[in-house]
């Protein structure tokens, strides 16, 4: 039981992970219009979308039941109580104190627009932000000279 409650639970974990953002895109389309990527569904990805949504929401009902009858103390599957419990962190942390230093990815992807780099390349902010630095580097003893 301690097994199918640990996969359960990671399972769950996993797929409410993906689903959030899917969520959001789903119902705060025009903030996700401007980020997306090389490749989209174009008219498609709102109904792939909501049948995403749909069966995360079906399979974390399913990963929540117990696997054995009768449910005694000893079948029931814990899986509902650690991810509430997990849930209840997340949310309590982001109200009292994340939600005033964290900017998300959108900081970063503002700057690599700033910069003039592709945001769809892997690691091309890294190196613009790392040539800069060098760049900044070697002007500065140039200026202290003159």
């Amino acid at each position: 039981m301690a097994f199918a409650a640990a996969t359960s639970i990671a399972t769950i974990g996993l797929y409410l992970s993906y689903g959030l953002p899917i969520l959001i895109g789903l119902f705060c389309p025009e903030t996700f219009n401007a980020m997306k990527g090389p490749f989209n569904l174009k008219g498609l990805s709102r109904p792939i979308a909501a049948a995403a949504c749909l069966w995360i929401a079906f399979i974390t009902v399913v990963f929540c039941l117990p696997a054995l009858n009768p449910v005694t103390s000893q079948t029931l599957n814990y899986t509902v109580v650690a991810v509430g419990i997990i849930t209840a962190f997340a949310v309590g942390s982001w109200l009292l104190w994340a939600h005033r230093w964290f900017t998300g990815p959108a900081a970063e992807v503002a700057e690599a627009m700033r910069l003039g780099v592709d945001v769809t390349e892997p690691g091309a902010l890294e190196e613009k932000m790392k040539d800069q630095s060098q760049r900044g580097e070697k002007k500065k003893p140039e200026t202290m000279s003159d």
